[in-house]
């Protein structure tokens, strides 16, 4: 049996991977607008 565990809003970890992800990837300004418009119900998840 094997177990893969994702966590990427920092529930295990004292980081939030999507954050990290984005800043290697050189979209962090774009993925915190989305994540603070979908928190402010700006925005579902969804879209």
């Amino acid at each position: 049996m094997s177990l893969i565990a994702f966590d990427f809003d920092g529930t295990l970890s004292d980081s939030e991977m999507t954050v990290l992800l984005a800043e290697r990837a050189g979209v962090v300004d774009e993925v915190a607008e989305i994540t603070e418009r979908a928190m402010n119900d700006e925005l579902s998840y969804a879209e």
